[in-house]
């Protein structure tokens, strides 16, 4: 019998190395509820794009970092400065909204809870992709659980950061300015959606989708209701602690315009 070569037997070894772990990933990701568009989608993705570890100071497709910290983020501690491109195409900081609680949402178009919390099942589904149909807007959840109006509330910022789109990559621009205009995520000093980059994909943030982080006035992460087993309940922790923050922190009074201090009898 004639051995095979060595060189194919080597070349065939890799690869079986390569597809048995990406495999359990996607056996491991599968499960009920809001991800089964996306546990789909992973067999489609290509392997660099989900593979890695945490990201200090990631590079951006043209260079300058867009996370400075850890990422994924780790509860308890600092939150990682995120350099993003918001749904207007302008460049975002994160810790531009420190001193006010932010709620973020990591999202991702091919996602089925993550169409359905941004308002699908009122608004109509974005992309085609359809939206979980037993599943509340977030907007409608913060209200009922924490008594904060996303978006209108300026006491609190809502940021939906959109990691995957529709490719199963990170967002282009056009999808994020789609996705914001179909969801009336109008870009304000307490509305923003920013658009993920690729070095902030792994496994590890694949699981988070769709979930939320609850950032405090002082840019810590106080709490994580990301994946299958959220270490804190959307519901029952999360929201109603927003709640608390909102009221702990006054509303940011409105600039007076130079017209207004004319008008004003007790200006200067």
């Amino acid at each position: 019998m004639t051995r095979p070569k060595p060189i194919k037997s080597v070349a065939l070894l890799l690869i079986l190395a390569l597809a048995v772990p990406v495999g359990l990933f996607a056996l491991n990701a599968t499960g009920p509820g809001t991800r089964p568009m996306l546990d789909r989608a992973i067999g489609k993705l290509h392997t660099s794009l989900v593979s890695g570890t945490a990201v200090d100071s990631g590079q951006g497709k043209n260079g300058p970092p867009v996370v400075e910290g850890n990422w994924p983020p780790i509860k308890g501690e600092a939150y990682p400065d995120l350099i993003l491109k918001d749904q207007l195409g302008k460049t975002v900081r994160l810790s531009d909204f420190k001193g006010r609680p932010i709620l973020l949402e990591l999202a991702a178009i091919p996602c089925a809870g993550c169409q359905a919390f941004a308002g699908a099942n009122d608004l109509g589904s974005f992309a085609g992709v359809a939206s979980q149909s037993n599943l509340d807007s977030i907007h409608k959840c913060a209200e009922r659980f924490s008594s904060v109006r996303l978006g209108k509330d300026k006491n609190v910022v809502f940021v939906q950061l959109l990691l995957y789109g529709n490719a199963m990559s990170s967002p282009t621009s056009d999808e994020v300015a789609g996705w914001a205009e179909h969801f009336g995520m109008q870009r304000s000093d307490c509305n923003v959606v920013l658009q993920g980059e690729a070095s902030m994909l792994s496994p590890e943030v694949y699981k988070s989708i769709p979930g939320f982080h609850l950032i405090d006035s002082d840019f810590v992460l106080q709490y994580d209701s990301t994946g299958h087993h959220p270490e804190d309940d959307l519901y029952r922790d999360l929201l109603p602690a927003l709640g608390t923050m909102a009221r702990e922190r006054p509303a940011p009074a409105a600039p007076i315009t130079p017209g207004e201090l004319q008008s004003n009898p007790f200006g200067a």
